[in-house]
């Protein structure tokens, strides 16, 4: 797929991951739309990115609410006529232990990690559904494929979007509409640093990958129609490793770190 002038909705665009991706995007020439509660943050993105091809919306909000989630994909259909991509990167991590798990941040991982992808999709889907394609791009973590300890409600969480995921990739294709999911591991953002609860300790010295590269995979996954993506070999041969030795998947974590 050729992204110039495709018109793209990215959540969780004022850092990290959606931040590079955003970046990433208009250098290929497509109309972004920003997404985030931090308006401040996207119009400095926006400021960045003034001298590559493409254009640029920014709408600053909560996809936790119904009604913003709605709003965004009429605004982004107003301003460009179209919505061609999805990106559902807006994400939440928390670390501790779930009994002393407060109810208050349960619902918060639950509301953004789920609810508010699934509210954003339903909203993209009868604009995609009209015009006859499109593509969902649901950004995911290994973490939702292997758990990690303190992290059982994140895991929890990315786990659904895996299976929301490929469910709807088999009820969406009779509209000729692609569910695209992207597994990210240890990635270099501020995400660890913004998750609620306690903070993390990696007894590895693992840096994590930039995420850049994260981006540039994301991308590449829109361009040729990929449907499950991992980043790194490694982060396929960690999933892959633990269904076969799950046992040992579990000591080696527990014995070495804490990886968010």
């Amino acid at each position: 797929m050729d992204l110039n002038n495709k018109v793209i909705i990215i959540t969780g665009a004022s850092a990290g991951i959606g931040k590079a991706t955003t970046e990433a995007l208009a250098e290929a020439g497509a109309n972004v739309v920003l997404v985030a509660r931090r308006e401040e943050r996207l119009q400095a993105i926006m400021k960045e990115l003034a001298t590559l091809p493409g254009k640029r919306l920014v709408v600053a909000g909560d996809i936790r609410q119904e009604r913003f989630a709605y709003e965004l994909v009429e605004r982004a259909v107003d301003a460009f006529g179209r919505l061609d991509i999805l990106i559902n990167n807006a994400g939440l991590g928390h670390r501790s232990m779930m009994a002393d798990m407060p109810p208050d941040d349960m619902r918060t991982i639950i509301e953004t990690n789920v609810l508010g992808l699934l509210f954003v999709s339903q909203a993209a889907l009868q604009h995609m559904r009209r015009q006859g394609s499109g593509q969902i791009v649901n950004v995911s973590s290994i973490a939702g494929q292997r758990p990690l300890p303190n992290s059982a409600l994140y895991s929890a969480s990315k786990t659904a979007v895996n299976f929301l995921s490929r469910s709807l990739r088999m009820e969406w294709r009779p509209y000729n509409i692609k569910v695209t999911t992207v597994y990210p591991g240890l990635t270099r953002t501020e995400f660890g640093q913004a998750r609620l609860g306690q903070k993390g300790v990696n007894r590895f010295g693992l840096q994590g990958v930039p995420a850049e590269r994260v981006a540039r995979k994301i991308v590449w996954a829109i361009q040729y129609g990929r449907t499950e993506v991992y980043i790194t070999w490694y982060d396929w041969l960690f999933v892959h490793l633990n269904r076969l030795f799950p046992r040992l998947t579990d000591w080696i974590i527990t014995r070495g770190s804490h990886l968010a």
